[in-house]
């Protein structure tokens, strides 16, 4: 599990420490610096924990070594230093890694690389426990959307790679469908994600039956063709009785499944990172997609979200509520906005009920402002209302 991550002069931030959970939730307005902890995760993980860590890769893209250093720090001071640091707890054992540079002079010699320090062979530990052992998805914002077809994953270095634009998920599903027939523990060690009316413990099943809170009666046929190199899948719904191509769904079917699968077959101890999970999704199914998400995270995957959306995060408090495997502190959220000298992190904390701890302005508070505004007749801000 990550426990920590510190940022010194990356991005948006001069000085930074964020505390995760099993379930954390970045949120605010558009370019503050919601992504800024996420990207910094990215930079290790798509570069397999190398000596360097490449800025732009499968996962994120930052431009060059000047463009990341801090909007807000004085470039005309003595202070050059970035620096990024992850602390971990792997099982019983706590590591660390730390990528960054001194100075510019020092960073020039590299290039658009940040040098990675570790200790002795934690870099090995840390790609067998997340890429071999437990797990790890990384899902950006632009995802793939309904294609006819996708071309098969090659680099079979992280188990049930999913791809960080979902297009691996069929062949995924497909493996799991035909090849690896891998189920979820049996009633007595009954996983969280299993929804309550199933009684199948395969996770191919489990991850359509989660589909189909999103889109009723979700059924699906894929299929692989490895002389070709390319993955197929067929849909099936309530209202589409017969196998459909996806490029004749909606966009919102393509979409999640991406999330649904990564979520489902990620192991206890691994980790699940997403970006606007909640894109091109009616508000039932966000819910129900943040629903899935913290039952993972109580299922003992660490789970980090970065989103827009207040249905998703009122179905994590949903679970919270209801589920009493769920203690407080095990979810948390930060809602970042701009400050006067770098973004600012309020850390939020969700209670046994549900409750949030605090609601800072300008925290999900719109449709309230909207409501108002209907009632009155005038239009509603947080400053007040107005003709």
């Amino acid at each position: 599990m990550i426990n920590s991550i510190k940022l010194i002069n990356f991005k948006c931030y001069k000085f930074c420490e964020l505390n995760l959970s099993r379930l954390t939730v970045f949120c605010g307005n558009n370019s503050v610096g919601k992504s800024t902890a996420i990207q910094a995760l990215a930079l290790p993980f798509q570069s397999k924990f190398e000596k360097y860590c490449l800025l732009n890769g499968e996962l994120t893209s930052l431009g060059n070594y000047h463009d990341i250093f801090s909007t807000f720090s004085d470039r005309g001071s003595n202070d050059e230093k970035m620096d990024i640091e992850i602390s971990f707890v792997l099982g019983e054992k706590k590591c660390s890694i730390s990528m960054g540079y001194e100075s510019f002079s020092e960073q020039e010699l590299i290039g658009n690389k940040l040098r990675l320090v570790s200790e002795n062979s934690t870099s090995e530990q840390l790609c067998k426990w997340y890429f071999q052992d437990n797990g790890f998805q990384f899902l950006e914002a632009e995802r793939c959307g309904p294609r006819n077809n996708f071309g098969l994953n090659e680099d079979n270095e992280i188990t049930d790679w999913v791809g960080s634009r979902g297009e691996y998920a069929i062949e995924v599903i497909h493996k799991l469908l035909n090849k690896e027939r891998r189920s979820f523990p049996k009633k007595e060690v009954r996983d969280l994600r299993m929804p309550n009316r199933v009684e199948n413990h395969s996770v191919a099943h489990n991850i359509e039956s989660w589909m189909s809170e999103i889109s009723p009666g979700f059924n699906i046929e894929a299929s692989v063709f490895e002389s070709a190199g390319i993955s197929h899948a067929t849909f099936m719904t309530n209202t589409s009785p017969k196998r459909i191509k996806p490029i004749n769904m909606g966009f919102g079917l393509s979409y999640a499944l991406g999330i649904v699968t990564a979520l489902m077959v990620t192991k206890p101890n691994g980790l699940v990172v997403i970006e606007n999970p909640e894109a091109h999704l009616h508000p039932r199914g966000q819910s129900y997609l943040g629903r899935l998400i913290a039952l993972t995270a109580l299922a003992g995957v660490q789970v980090i979200v970065e989103t827009h959306s207040d249905h998703l995060l009122n179905g994590i408090r949903i679970i919270a509520r209801l589920r009493d495997e769920y203690k407080a502190g095990m979810f948390k959220v930060y809602y970042v906005a701009t400050g006067d000298e770098q973004s600012d992190a309020t850390e939020i904390n969700i209670g046994e009920k549900g409750e949030l701890s605090s609601w800072p302005a300008g925290f999900f508070d719109q449709q309230a402002f909207d409501v108002r505004t209907l009632m009155k007749g005038l239009e509603v801000t947080a400053n007040g209302a107005r003709q």
